[in-house]
């Protein structure tokens, strides 16, 4: 009965291992696609050269997302990673929400 017991359990374990793996690299290549979108955004030239402020916000954000790539990369405390992708939401919704006009 214990080598049952313990063989399910290293089979939830390996199976939940897997399945964490494969959340986070889809945050991951999710994430990747904002950052080039917000690097596009951040570096396209409107206005002559001139940097403007929505400049700065993208590149704000661009910066942001490639941290939280960084964090989730090495991060396996799925409550970690939901507060990050959360803080995330959060500096969007400042930086270009309903609010903001310009974005």
């Amino acid at each position: 009965m214990k080598t049952v017991f313990f063989q399910k359990i290293q089979r939830t374990t390996k199976k939940f291992n897997l399945n964490t793996q494969q959340l986070r690299a889809d945050l991951i290549l999710d994430l990747k696609v904002l950052a080039e979108m917000a690097h596009e955004q951040a570096t396209k030239t409107t206005q002559g050269s001139k940097r403007t402020k929505q400049h700065q916000k993208w590149a704000h954000l661009a910066a942001y997302i490639s941290r939280s790539i960084n964090m989730i990369a090495k991060e396996y405390d799925t409550g970690k990673i939901k507060e990050k992708l959360e803080e995330l939401r959060k500096l969007v919704d400042e930086e270009l929400g309903e609010g903001n006009t310009e974005a």
